[in-house]
C-alpha cells in the first residue's frame, strides 16, 4: 500500500506541471487557458537577478525563499544554498550541501524548504534530512535525520525547530543543537498529496493541516495533543474522491484561525474555543492570502477568488487563468500578484479581480508566491533565478 500511496503521489505531482499528459503522444488531461491579452498599467522594475544553481526543475516544490534581517537566502534542490544582501543582491556566500558526506541513499540532498531563525538557516530535504546553517557565513552548525521529507517549511519558536514531514510525523529539534525533543504522530490516508500543511505556531501551541481533512493543535513544549478540528469529510468512492489533504499554512488573523482543504471546503474558526463561525465550498492546497478584510486564494483549477473574511460571502471570482498552474497568491495593498508555470506575473485589481499587468520573468516557469519585504518583491523561478522587483 506504501508503494502505491508513493506512486500516486509521484503521479498527481506530475499531472500539476504543464503541459504533461498521462500517457505520452496523448492529448493533455486538461486544456491550459490562453495568455489572456492584458494592456498593462505597469511593469514591475526589475531591480537585480540572481543566478541559485539549478532551482526545482519540474519537480514537485514549495521552496520559498526566506528573509532575515537584511539578508535573503535561496536554495536550489541539486544542494545548493547561497545568501544575498536584498537591496543590492550582492553575494554573501554559497554553501553546495551535496558536498556533505553522505550515505549511498542520500548522494544528493535535494532541498526542499527553508526557514531562518536566531542566526541560524534551516534547510530541509526530501530525503528526510534538516541542516541548520549559520547565517552569516554557511557553516553547517548541525545536521539531524527526521521520520520523512521535509517539504514544508519547519517553524522556529522558543528555541524549537518544528518539522512536519509526509510521514505524518511533527518533530520538535533544539534549534541550537539539533537534538530530538519530542514527536507526534498522525495516520495517513492510502492516498495524499504530494505536499504537507507548514506548521504555525501561535500563543504555545503548534497548529497544522492533517492529511485525513483535519487539523491538529499540540502543546509546543511537550507535544501534548490540544485538539483536532474538522476541515473537510472524505466523499465518494474512490481514493481520488475521498482526498481531503490540508496542504495549505493555517492562516491566524486575531482570535480568527482560517483553514482550506483540497476537495474540501474554507472554514473560519474562533482560533481559542473552535467555535465554527462560516464555512464555504473551496478546494486547494495552495497557501491563503490576507488582504484588509479580504482572503485572496487559488483553487486546484486555478481560478483566483476573494472572500470576505468576516462571513465567507464571496467577493469575486477571476477564471482567465483556468490551469494555468498559478502560484499561491499574494496580497498587496490594493493588489493581488500571481505566477504561473509559464513564467508570467500577474497582478489584479483587489477590488474586483480584474488584471490590469502582466509581465514574463522566466519561460522556466514560476512556482511558489512572491514574497514581499518593504518595497521590494522577490519571486524565484523553477530555473533558479532569483529576481528582486521594485513594488509598483
Amino acid at each position: 500500500m506504501r508503494n502505491w500511496k508513493r506512486v500516486a503521489g509521484l503521479l498527481l505531482a506530475t499531472l500539476a506541471l504543464p503541459g504533461c499528459s498521462l500517457f505520452s503522444g496523448e492529448e493533455d488531461v486538461v486544456k491550459m487557458a490562453p495568455l489572456p491579452k492584458v494592456e498593462s498599467r505597469f511593469q514591475a522594475e526589475t531591480l537585480w537577478s540572481r543566478s541559485v544553481g539549478g532551482g526545482v526543475g519540474k519537480f514537485f516544490s514549495r521552496m520559498s525563499p526566506v528573509i532575515d534581517g537584511e539578508h535573503i537566502f535561496a536554495a536550489a534542490r541539486d544542494g545548493k544554498v547561497q545568501a544575498f544582501n536584498k537591496q543590492s543582491g550582492e553575494r554573501l556566500w554559497s554553501r553546495d550541501l551535496s558536498d556533505l558526506p553522505v550515505n549511498e541513499v542520500r548522494r544528493s540532498p535535494r532541498l526542499a524548504s527553508l526557514s531562518a531563525a536566531y542566526g541560524n538557516l534551516y534547510v530541509g530535504s526530501e530525503n528526510g534530512h534538516v541542516y541548520a546553517l549559520s547565517q552569516e557565513n554557511g557553516d553547517l552548525v548541525w545536521q539531524a535525520d527526521v521520520p520523512g521529507e521535509v517539504v514544508a517549511a519547519p517553524a522556529v519558536e522558543a528555541g524549537k525547530l518544528v518539522v512536519l514531514t509526509t510521514a505524518g510525523r511533527l518533530v520538535a529539534l533544539d534549534a541550537d543543537t539539533g537534538e530530538f525533543l519530542w514527536g507526534a504522530s498522525d495516520e495517513q490516508p492510502n492516498l495524499t498529496l504530494r505536499g504537507m500543511s507548514q506548521p504555525v505556531i501561535v500563543s504555545g501551541g503548534v497548529l497544522y493541516g492533517l492529511a485525513d481533512g483535519k487539523l491538529a493543535i499540540v502543546l509546543l513544549e511537550n507535544g501534548q495533543l490540544v485538539n483536532v478540528a474538522k476541515v473537510s469529510s472524505p466523499r465518494g468512492l474512490t481514493e481520488l474522491e475521498r482526498m481531503v489533504d490540508v496542504d495549505a499554512m493555517p492562516v491566524v488573523q486575531g482570535d480568527e484561525l482560517y483553514m482550506i482543504a483540497y476537495n474540501g471546503q474554507l472554514v473560519a474558526r474562533k482560533l481559542i474555543s473552535g467555535e465554527e463561525l462560516w464555512k464555504r465550498k473551496y478546494s486547494s492546497y495552495q497557501d491563503i492570502s490576507i488582504g484588509g478584510q479580504d482572503l485572496v486564494l487559488t483553487d486546484e483549477r486555478s481560478y483566483l477568488y476573494a472572500v470576505d473574511r468576516s462571513n465567507g460571502r464571496e467577493k469575486w471570482s477571476n477564471t482567465q487563468l483556468a490551469y494555468r498552474n498559478l502560484t499561491a497568491p499574494l496580497a498587496l495593498g490594493e493588489l493581488v500578484v500571481v505566477g504561473d508555470s509559464e513564467g508570467y506575473l500577474y497582478w489584479l485589481d483587489q477590488a474586483d479581480g480584474r488584471i490590469v499587468s502582466m509581465q514574463r520573468l522566466d519561460s522556466d516557469g514560476l512556482y511558489v508566491a512572491p514574497l514581499v519585504d518593504g518595497d521590494m518583491l522577490y519571486v524565484q523561478t523553477r530555473g533558479g533565478d532569483l529576481v528582486a522587483l521594485k513594488r509598483p
